[in-house]
């Protein structure tokens, strides 16, 4: 079986998690090289995917060196990363696999694109839930003209507190100036790119979005807090706080290979006398979740208008409680509604015997990810991608950078939106 030569460019958990569907799940790929400055991730690549070490480099320039060795990358690196790291690759004649978001910027994005246009690449963007088994059948419902024309749809992101405090309240997406991302476009490009690919009969005209950090700040800490949880936080306070760190990392962690990266080790060998001595030091997670320093958003609403006159809202809350993202579409026909973290959706359609509704359940199997990450995107994404690698012709939900820009431009426009507190013409 003919099998792509794959380089890995920043070796994170997800771009580890997309050469493990490859690699050991559809044994569609081979990893031949690897790029990290992090030695501890060069090792787990060498162990779990068997590049040669001579394959493994600290710096990406000197695999440049080389020319092309491989038919694609599959690029993992940190957001603000993106643009320096893709475009290097694409010059040499490399495919790629780009996580999202692609860039935090209209000028880069275009740059990105004309750049995959001018050395003839295929770039796909790594957005994962156009592949899930649920959302692909939503679509298909759609072009099948089920539920007529879309005259609205609401989706809404709730992102579960210990994923909140993990990545966005004291982890690397915290800072827009970190990161390079805003929370919009880090968290749910994803959603609004659903969006723009579910209502895709109309391009989006405007958008506007309210929203801010209010919450996560120091004011709002409870009384007698203190700076980090396990130094200075008196034991009533903490007993009373959701983002303790000792019931959120210690006792309880959810996600254990984000909080102890700052150790320098495999999250497998900090011991606990080393996690707690990091939260009392120098580990960013132990401090204090309303004095972290954030400067991303804590929620944000955004509402857009399309030039057929439909509309869509989002809406993005962290801190919540139980975490899952819903949808709900009004069409002239019917009706689509679902979560899914519950499996399943229904298609809604009038009834002219009862003047009510019928209501047809489209269940899905893969609730916990058995066939990959994502109740399935990421496996479906990688087998689209290596599929069209091989030949084969594009899925419906192909991700390529010229179907996800749409998307991209309107992020930029609702955070432009947001800051300013008015409506952005797109």
């Amino acid at each position: 079986m003919e099998k792509l030569k794959v380089v890995l460019v920043g070796c994170g958990d997800r771009a580890c998690v997309y050469a493990e569907e490859g690699v050991h799940k559809l044994e569609q790929m081979e990893i031949v090289a690897a790029v990290d400055p992090d030695e501890v991730r060069l090792q787990y690549v060498r162990e779990h995917f068997g590049v040669a070490e001579a394959m493994c480099f600290r710096d990406q320039n000197q695999l440049l060196a080389r020319g092309k060795i491989a038919d694609c990358v599959i690029n993992g690196t940190m957001d603000k990363l993106h643009l320096q790291t893709a475009v290097p690759f694409l010059e040499q004649g490399y495919d790629m696999l780009l996580e999202k978001p692609l860039v935090n910027n209209k000028k880069d994005l275009l740059l990105l694109y004309d750049t995959a246009k001018a050395h003839g690449c295929k770039l796909m963007t790594c957005h994962v839930l156009r592949y899930t088994p649920f959302y692909r059948k939503i679509k298909e419902l759609i072009l099948g003209g089920e539920i007529g024309e879309i005259v609205n749809i609401c989706t809404d992101e709730r992102v579960g507190a210990f994923h909140s405090s993990v990545s966005y309240i004291r982890g690397k997406w915290k800072s827009e100036k970190e990161s390079g991302s805003s929370l919009l476009l880090a968290k749910c490009c994803h959603d609004i790119d659903l969006l723009c690919w579910l209502n895709a009969a109309a391009p989006p005209a405007q958008v506007f979005s309210y929203g801010g950090r209010d919450f996560f700040i120091p004011e709002k800490a409870p009384k007698g807090a203190g700076t980090r949880c396990l130094v200075d936080c008196p034991e009533d306070v903490r007993k009373q706080c959701i983002y303790d760190v000792q019931s959120m990392y210690l006792d309880n962690c959810l996600l254990p290979w984000y909080p102890w990266q700052c150790t320098g080790k495999d999250y497998h060998d900090v011991t606990m006398e080393e996690k707690i001595e990091s939260l009392k030091t120098y580990n960013p997670h132990g401090v204090c979740a309303y004095k972290a320093g954030g400067d991303i958003a804590d929620h944000q609403n955004v509402a857009i208008h399309f030039k057929n006159g439909s509309t869509a809202v989002h809406s993005l809350t962290l801190g919540c409680m139980k975490a899952g993202r819903s949808i709900f579409i009004s069409g002239t026909r019917g009706e689509i509604e679902g979560k899914v973290e519950d499996g399943f959706f229904c298609l809604r359609k009038y009834d002219r015997k009862t003047s009510t509704y019928t209501e047809q359940r489209f269940d899905f199997k893969d609730r916990k990810g058995e066939t990959g990450g994502h109740f399935g995107g990421d496996r479906g994404l990688v087998a689209d991608f290596c599929g069209i690698m091989l030949g084969s012709k594009p899925s419906v939900s192909y991700t390529s950078i010229e179907n996800s820009i749409t998307g991209h431009l309107l992020v930029y426009a609702a955070d432009e939106s947001m800051k300013s507190d008015s409506p952005v013409d797109l």
